[in-house]
């Protein structure tokens, strides 16, 4: 009960399609249930060719629903079922009459039909596909109309008006009905574009802004954060800081212990430092093992964020069959202040890690 609850939702959200075979077998089946219900009535009331014709039907949309559709053979079935719906609608009115109400199954066939060539697999939505049944059912739509006018049923005069109202609202019932529920498909169908649309826009995003290895920022993106805080700043004098931080030592570790330790290194960092920020500051890969941090704070805070950083990847290691690879890092952090370009900013942290590098590593200069 709560697998089939999960699928429902799913499907209601868009996050999963109706199993084209179990559509369709459900759809044949229905169909087939409902011609049972008329072989009962019209055998019931004597009007015995609609019955038999409607027997014969039953085990038509049977066939059609448990072996064509197990064989995906999509547009044998709707050639099918669209025949069998126009020459069921015009043999009861021609046998019973028009009051009946047969004839408005045709009128559905016009959506549904629109709706089957959009979504029915091999269709490649073929818009000559449901054109040419829309043209079909009007013409002979328009047809029986005239033609009813001017004949007489061959069973005209044999029933109870109170039964041909019956049967006249019960066809117009479950035309509507029809609509109702392939206008439901196609609603879900398009729901399920849009998710699938937004998951590969998602995805698109993460590829144009992220970095695959670390998920990062990357450079290009980076860039536009750096120059819209540039830009606040300078509207609303809020203080921030770049801090340019650079794994010690990471050739050797590369060359030591393989690329593959070496991007676990990286990934351990990244996170590291992720964890140590908030959400209103960024974290990019700014090339390499350079690692660039934009904080949205003065100089002060900016340095208790370097510290923790700084202190949580010296206690952390990498493990690797050579033994365990400790890490350190260097950074050098330049605060914004007026007058001074964003590059301008970003050379001198960039200063004063190299001043680091050269003085000893694993250490924060600002």
């Amino acid at each position: 009960m709560t697998n089939m609850t999960h699928l429902i939702r799913q499907i209601i959200s868009g996050a999963r399609l109706i199993d084209n075979k179990r559509k369709y077998k459900i759809l044949g089946c229905g169909a087939a249930a409902i011609h049972g219900l008329f072989a009962i009535t019209f055998l019931s009331i004597h009007v015995l060719p609609l019955g038999i014709y409607n027997v014969i039907v039953v085990l038509f949309y049977l066939y059609l629903s448990l072996v064509l559709t197990g064989r995906e053979r999509y547009m044998e079935i709707y050639v099918l079922t669209f025949s069998e719906i126009l020459l069921h609608s015009v043999l009861a009115t021609l046998l019973v009459g028009w009051d009946w109400g047969f004839m408005v199954y045709t009128v559905a066939l016009v959506p549904i039909s629109f709706y089957l060539s959009y979504t029915m697999p091999h269709m490649e939505r073929r818009m000559a596909v449901p054109m040419i049944t829309s043209v079909t059912v009007t013409a002979c739509y328009m047809a029986m109309d005239i033609q009813m006018r001017y004949i007489t049923p061959v069973y005209s005069t044999e029933f109870s008006p109170w039964l041909v109202l019956l049967l006249y609202y019960f066809n117009t019932m479950l035309a509507f009905i029809f609509l109702l529920l392939f206008s439901m498909l196609f609603a879900l169908e398009v729901r399920n574009m849009q998710y699938q649309l937004e998951a590969e826009n998602i995805m698109l995003e993460e590829i144009a802004n992220y970095d695959p290895l670390t998920k990062l920022l990357n450079r290009r993106s980076m860039t536009l954060y750096l120059r819209r805080t540039y830009e606040k700043a300078q509207l609303n004098k809020e203080p921030f800081c770049v801090i340019m931080a650079d794994i010690d030592d990471f050739k050797i570790v590369n060359d030591t212990y393989g690329h593959v330790i070496g991007d676990q290194v990286l990934v351990l960092i990244s996170n590291i430092i992720s964890r140590n920020v908030r959400d209103v500051d960024y974290v990019c890969r700014w090339g390499g093992e350079e690692i660039l941090i934009l904080l949205m704070t003065d100089l002060s805070h900016a340095r208790k964020i370097a510290g923790r950083i700084r202190e949580d990847i010296l206690s952390s290691v990498v493990e690797a069959k050579e033994g365990n690879v400790k890490i350190t890092v260097t950074m050098g952090i330049a605060e914004y202040h007026e007058d001074v370009m964003i590059q301008e900013l970003i050379d001198e942290a960039d200063r004063k890690l190299y001043y680091g590098k050269k003085h000893g590593k694993n250490q924060i200069v600002h």
